[in-house]
């Protein structure tokens, strides 16, 4: 029967279809579901001609996709953007590891394509991604300059923290729950007992009192208006005196933390700083003379616009006044407790919401998706141990990596068509082992399209390399296996190749498993290549490199005399 006339190679074909569609139409991510698809079919089903049409139809899936999609390359071979991170003073090395680390997790989170943190000396991080992207850069920098100390403070005393969150618990709202809520965006997430317990003290009999969430509140700091200023942003029914006390009692924290709150017009005569690290932030519109003054009682100035320094208040169910917003402290929103977790009784779930500026339905979407994303990521990678300030990017070039990449692949190459002649001359057959550069071929091109859809950074390409190096090495055990002269048959000695290389691609998987979920960026890239490569192997080419075998051995036969075919 011909093969195009057989129902499960219709199927495949029409299975081809659908997934060529979906990966032109979605992400070129579907080519993994793929390979698992056409690699289940050619596992289940033996005919040749489904195995080799399995094949074929993946490598043109992964074609497919890089032309659709393109492919995304690391730092290494297209260049990218340099960020430097100073650091608020020197720190140790144990200090040092675990800030460079926490940037990693927090730039991972983000699901950036690459990322590289490196310590130079003991004061400055080296932060380079693969984007030159301005809006992307300009995301990736407010991400990166926020310290991270999560706290949630009611009545002056810390509820809950940062420390005591679990990190896999952190996930957005969903859109229902948002309306619940009536937010723009949200964040849930879990806290550990001994959080849970410091939130039920200090919550006790505080029905109605706003718990205030702060994402880096500064500790050291003094928060200046004009008069005018401030004027814009009382509620309809207050003013000054009660907006003042509203913005104290918001800022006032347990430890001698508190933030004062200063009007220009008021500023004593005998101000002074706490410390020589003491902040004065203020709107960027205010006088000069008021910013060189109080850079001169020692003070160092945050100048923020106007939307960091504007005040959103909201009154209580019974009437008092509070601060419900006000990114210049680090305020990200100030829900209300309800009667039912003021009990003493610990409460684990909690969620953060909050609202975007504008009127346009698609930019506070795009807004609120980049807010809960910033969040998420920050929560999720963890406080920096030390306070941060951004320094000039630099754009890294690409000329060199390109030169790379050219030459590693025809590296690739080059060294299967030598391996495949250093093969037919061992065994005395290039028709039996010239498929192996067809096959090693096919592995990199849909290595490169998967990879690719996420990004291909050194660690990835090494993968690679050794993916392909290990598939070669059982294409010969199967053709080692196969030419044997005994009694077994050509099927047989498939069955028994197969065997070894079932073996091999097991161990190689759940050796790469710890270290693709270890959270070392630099490693995850090698750890998922090598995967790939093993499922690849194990389910599409190393079966029809076998059919391919077993075709030609037959073939071979066919064309023998009787006799010694026999023999």
């Amino acid at each position: 029967m011909e093969f195009y006339k057989d129902k499960r190679f219709i199927f495949l074909s029409l299975m081809f279809a659908i997934f060529a569609a979906a990966i032109v139409a979605v992400a070129g991510w579907l080519l993994m579901v793929a390979l698992l698809f056409f690699g289940f079919v050619s596992v289940m089903w033996k005919e040749p001609h489904i195995k080799l049409g399995s094949i074929v139809m993946l490598v043109l899936l992964a074609l497919l996709n890089i032309a659709a999609h393109n492919m995304n390359f690391g730092i290494d071979f297209v260049g990218g953007t340099r960020i430097p991170v100073v650091l608020e003073h020197a720190v140790d090395q144990t200090t040092m590891n675990e800030l460079v680390q926490t940037i990693k997790s927090r730039a991972s989170t983000l699901g950036l394509k690459e990322v590289k943190a490196r310590a130079i000396g003991n004061s400055l991080v080296n932060v380079e991604i693969a984007s030159t992207d301005e809006a992307t850069i300009d995301f990736i920098e407010k991400t990166l300059s926020q310290q991270g100390v999560y706290l949630g403070v009611v009545d002056g005393k810390i509820a809950v923290s940062g420390d005591h969150i679990f990190r896999t618990s952190i996930r957005p709202l969903g859109s229902s729950e948002l309306i619940r809520q009536g937010a723009d965006w949200g964040v849930a997430f879990s806290v550990d007992r001994e959080g849970a317990e410091m939130f039920a003290q200090a919550a006790k009999n505080k029905a109605d009192y706003p718990i205030y969430m702060f994402l880096d509140r500064p500790d050291d700091a003094v928060l200046i208006y004009q008069r005018d200023e401030l004027k814009k942003y009382l509620y309809p029914d207050s003013g000054e005196k009660e907006s003042l006390r509203a913005l104290n009692q918001m800022l006032s924290l347990e430890g001698e933390r508190n933030i004062s709150v200063i009007i220009i017009e008021d500023i004593p005569a005998n101000l002074t700083p706490k410390t020589n690290r003491t902040k004065a932030i203020l709107s960027e519109d205010a006088p000069q003379s008021v910013k060189d003054s109080l850079e001169q009682k020692g003070f160092t100035l945050v100048e923020l616009n106007e939307s960091k320094m504007a005040v959103e208040f909201s009154r209580t169910r019974s009437g008092v006044l509070t601060v419900n917003k006000l990114e210049a402290a680090g305020l990200l929103t100030a829900p209300l407790l309800g009667g039912g977790i003021t009990n003493g009784v610990p409460n684990y779930n909690y969620i953060v919401t909050g609202s975007v500026n504008g009127t346009d339905a698609k930019a506070k979407s795009k807004e609120a998706s980049e807010r809960v994303k910033s969040i998420e990521s920050i929560l999720k990678g963890g406080a920096l141990p030390v306070q941060i300030s951004l320094g000039s990017r630099t754009t890294l070039p690409a000329a060199l990596g390109s030169e790379f990449l050219k030459l590693s692949l025809i590296a690739i190459g080059g060294s299967l068509i030598f391996i495949s002649i250093l093969i037919g001359i061992r065994y005395r057959n290039i028709r039996a082992t010239a498929p192996i550069v067809l096959i090693s071929l096919a592995e990199l091109v849909v290595l490169l399209s998967i990879l690719g859809s996420f990004t291909i950074d050194l660690a990835a390409m090494a993968g690679i390399i050794a993916a392909i190096g290990v598939g070669v090495d059982a294409q010969i055990v199967i053709t080692d296996e196969t030419l044997k002269k005994d009694e077994h048959t050509t099927h047989e000695k498939v069955d028994l190749a197969f065997g070894i290389i079932r073996t091999n691609a097991i161990v190689a998987i759940f050796s790469m498993v710890p270290l693709l979920f270890s959270g070392l960026v630099e490693i995850i890239g090698f750890a998922m290549s090598t995967i790939l490569g093993a499922l690849l192997g194990y389910l599409i080419t190393r079966p029809a490199y076998a059919a391919i075998l077993e075709k030609v051995l037959e073939a071979e036969r066919k064309g023998q005399p009787k006799e010694q075919a026999q023999e």
